[in-house]
Protein backbone atom coordinates (compact mmCIF):
# COMPACT_ATOMS: atom_id res chain seq x y z
CA UNK A 1 0.00 0.00 0.00
CA UNK A 2 1.57 3.62 -0.86
CA UNK A 3 -0.01 6.74 -1.20
CA UNK A 4 -0.54 8.56 -4.34
CA UNK A 5 0.19 12.60 -4.18
CA UNK A 6 -2.12 14.73 -6.55
CA UNK A 7 0.48 14.38 -9.70
CA UNK A 8 -0.13 10.50 -9.83
CA UNK A 9 3.64 10.16 -7.97
CA UNK A 10 3.56 6.84 -6.29
CA UNK A 11 6.72 4.87 -5.19
CA UNK A 12 6.87 1.17 -6.59
CA UNK A 13 7.23 -1.04 -3.39
CA UNK A 14 10.91 -2.43 -2.78
CA UNK A 15 9.85 -5.77 -3.03
CA UNK A 16 8.67 -5.47 -6.75
CA UNK A 17 11.34 -3.23 -7.71
CA UNK A 18 13.87 -6.83 -6.79
CA UNK A 19 11.78 -8.96 -8.52
CA UNK A 20 11.67 -6.88 -11.75
CA UNK A 21 15.76 -6.55 -11.34
CA UNK A 22 16.22 -10.32 -11.20
CA UNK A 23 13.41 -10.90 -13.92
CA UNK A 24 14.92 -7.86 -16.64
CA UNK A 25 18.77 -9.24 -15.45
CA UNK A 26 18.43 -12.05 -18.09
CA UNK A 27 19.40 -10.67 -21.44
CA UNK A 28 16.01 -10.73 -22.96
CA UNK A 29 15.43 -7.38 -22.21
CA UNK A 30 17.07 -4.48 -24.03
CA UNK A 31 19.46 -2.23 -22.31
CA UNK A 32 17.49 0.59 -20.89
CA UNK A 33 13.78 -0.92 -20.66
CA UNK A 34 14.78 -3.11 -17.22
CA UNK A 35 13.17 0.14 -15.18
CA UNK A 36 10.16 0.49 -18.02
CA UNK A 37 6.48 -0.84 -16.76
CA UNK A 38 3.45 -1.41 -19.60
CA UNK A 39 0.27 -0.69 -17.75
CA UNK A 40 -3.20 -1.42 -19.14
CA UNK A 41 -6.59 -1.28 -17.63
CA UNK A 42 -7.40 -4.62 -16.88
CA UNK A 43 -10.01 -6.32 -19.26
CA UNK A 44 -12.51 -7.54 -16.76
CA UNK A 45 -11.81 -5.61 -13.61
CA UNK A 46 -11.29 -2.00 -12.49
CA UNK A 47 -7.73 -2.05 -12.04
CA UNK A 48 -4.19 -1.33 -13.92
CA UNK A 49 -2.65 -4.90 -14.64
CA UNK A 50 1.47 -4.09 -15.22
CA UNK A 51 4.10 -5.77 -17.13
CA UNK A 52 7.72 -5.95 -16.83
CA UNK A 53 10.32 -5.44 -19.32
CA UNK A 54 10.30 -9.23 -19.63
CA UNK A 55 6.82 -9.72 -19.63
CA UNK A 56 6.59 -6.97 -22.39
CA UNK A 57 9.19 -8.58 -24.48
CA UNK A 58 7.27 -12.18 -23.97
CA UNK A 59 4.16 -10.62 -24.95
CA UNK A 60 5.30 -8.54 -28.06
CA UNK A 61 6.88 -11.76 -29.32
CA UNK A 62 3.91 -14.00 -29.00
CA UNK A 63 1.91 -11.17 -30.56
CA UNK A 64 4.11 -11.28 -33.54
CA UNK A 65 3.77 -14.77 -34.22
CA UNK A 66 0.14 -15.09 -34.09
CA UNK A 67 0.15 -11.95 -35.91
CA UNK A 68 2.26 -13.53 -38.47
CA UNK A 69 -0.35 -16.69 -38.49
CA UNK A 70 -2.93 -14.37 -39.14
CA UNK A 71 -0.96 -12.97 -41.92
CA UNK A 72 -0.84 -15.79 -43.37
CA UNK A 73 -4.43 -16.88 -43.35
CA UNK A 74 -5.47 -13.61 -44.58
CA UNK A 75 -2.84 -11.98 -46.54
CA UNK A 76 -3.48 -8.97 -44.28
CA UNK A 77 0.28 -6.98 -43.81
CA UNK A 78 1.58 -8.80 -40.30
CA UNK A 79 2.18 -4.67 -39.38
CA UNK A 80 -1.56 -3.79 -39.66
CA UNK A 81 -2.07 -7.53 -37.85
CA UNK A 82 -0.22 -6.84 -34.85
CA UNK A 83 -1.47 -2.83 -34.83
CA UNK A 84 -5.11 -4.44 -34.61
CA UNK A 85 -4.43 -6.61 -32.01
CA UNK A 86 -2.21 -4.26 -29.93
CA UNK A 87 -5.23 -1.84 -29.65
CA UNK A 88 -7.96 -4.82 -28.89
CA UNK A 89 -5.97 -6.08 -25.93
CA UNK A 90 -4.58 -2.87 -24.94
CA UNK A 91 -6.57 0.04 -25.54
CA UNK A 92 -5.08 2.29 -23.00
CA UNK A 93 -2.00 0.81 -22.55
CA UNK A 94 0.60 3.43 -21.28
CA UNK A 95 4.36 2.91 -20.67
CA UNK A 96 5.75 3.71 -17.64
CA UNK A 97 9.50 4.77 -16.19
CA UNK A 98 10.27 4.17 -12.63
CA UNK A 99 13.45 5.31 -11.22
CA UNK A 100 16.04 4.18 -8.76
CA UNK A 101 13.75 4.94 -5.67
CA UNK A 102 10.90 3.08 -7.61
CA UNK A 103 9.13 6.42 -8.13
CA UNK A 104 6.68 6.92 -10.84
CA UNK A 105 4.08 8.72 -12.10
CA UNK A 106 0.51 6.68 -12.86
CA UNK A 107 -1.10 8.13 -16.23
CA UNK A 108 -4.24 9.80 -15.52
CA UNK A 109 -6.53 8.25 -17.81
CA UNK A 110 -5.86 4.97 -16.33
CA UNK A 111 -5.78 6.38 -12.68
CA UNK A 112 -9.34 7.75 -13.20
CA UNK A 113 -10.94 4.38 -15.15
CA UNK A 114 -9.18 2.57 -12.04
CA UNK A 115 -10.66 4.82 -9.58
CA UNK A 116 -6.99 5.04 -7.86
CA UNK A 117 -7.10 8.62 -5.65
CA UNK A 118 -4.97 8.65 -2.56
CA UNK A 119 -3.79 5.34 -1.79
CA UNK A 120 -2.82 2.41 -4.36
CA UNK A 121 -2.57 -1.13 -3.43
CA UNK A 122 0.04 -3.50 -5.15
CA UNK A 123 -1.11 -6.99 -5.67
CA UNK A 124 1.36 -9.47 -7.19
CA UNK A 125 0.44 -11.89 -9.78
CA UNK A 126 3.06 -13.76 -10.99
CA UNK A 127 4.38 -12.69 -14.01
CA UNK A 128 2.10 -9.13 -13.60
CA UNK A 129 1.32 -7.13 -10.92
CA UNK A 130 -2.22 -5.11 -10.42
CA UNK A 131 -2.89 -1.84 -8.72
CA UNK A 132 -5.98 -1.30 -7.27
CA UNK A 133 -7.84 1.64 -5.45
CA UNK A 134 -9.27 0.12 -2.05
CA UNK A 135 -12.58 0.75 -2.29
CA UNK A 136 -12.51 -0.80 -6.29
CA UNK A 137 -10.70 -4.18 -5.13
CA UNK A 138 -13.15 -4.47 -2.04
CA UNK A 139 -16.05 -4.34 -4.58
CA UNK A 140 -14.58 -7.01 -7.14
CA UNK A 141 -15.92 -10.23 -6.63
CA UNK A 142 -13.50 -12.01 -8.18
CA UNK A 143 -10.83 -9.54 -7.66
CA UNK A 144 -8.63 -11.01 -5.24
CA UNK A 145 -8.36 -13.25 -2.44
CA UNK A 146 -10.07 -13.08 0.98
CA UNK A 147 -6.06 -13.02 2.37
CA UNK A 148 -5.20 -10.14 -0.34
CA UNK A 149 -8.29 -8.09 1.11
CA UNK A 150 -7.37 -8.89 4.92
CA UNK A 151 -3.81 -8.01 3.90
CA UNK A 152 -4.80 -5.01 2.42
CA UNK A 153 -7.33 -3.56 5.39
CA UNK A 154 -4.13 -5.00 7.84
CA UNK A 155 -2.27 -2.25 6.04
CA UNK A 156 -4.66 0.57 5.86
CA UNK A 157 -5.57 0.21 9.68
CA UNK A 158 -1.31 0.44 10.45
CA UNK A 159 -1.54 4.02 8.04
CA UNK A 160 -4.21 4.88 10.09
CA UNK A 161 -2.85 4.18 13.11
CA UNK A 162 0.38 6.26 12.15
CA UNK A 163 -2.09 9.28 11.26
Amino acid sequence: MNGVDPKGRVSLPAAFRQTIEIRCSNGRVASGLGKTLRMAMHPTLRCIEVSDGLQIAETEEQMTAHAQRISEQTNELVGDVLDRLEAETFPLMKDVNFDQAGRMVLPDRLRAKANIGGDAFFVGRGRRFRIWAPDELRKAEAGESTDVLDEMDDLLARRKERG
